[in-house]
């Protein structure tokens, strides 16, 4: 499965419905806590233009290299997304 991005088309091994969905009120209610990573996969240039914040940006093709060194809380849950903040 491929999904849009601003880097291209990534590939998913992941089935469409498989990933919990949080809705916004949800996720701020969870940044507001403190529980929850949030990870936003677009280039570094998109981050800095527009991005949530709190958010950690890496980059998705980054992920494999980059991911245990960005994401520092590995026993919260984490949130991940792609578009910057609507």
């Amino acid at each position: 499965m491929e999904a849009p991005c601003d880097d291209g088309g990534v590939e998913s091994a992941v089935q469409p419905g498989l990933v919990p969905e949080i809705d916004q009120a949800e996720l701020v209610a969870q940044l507001r806590g403190g529980g929850v990573t949030l990870v936003d996969v677009l280039s570094p240039e998109s981050f800095a233009a527009n991005h949530i914040p709190l958010a950690i940006n890496l980059p998705v093709a980054d992920i494999p290299s980059r991911a245990a060194d960005v994401v520092r809380d590995r026993a919260a849950p984490i949130v991940v997304y792609c578009g910057g903040p609507t």
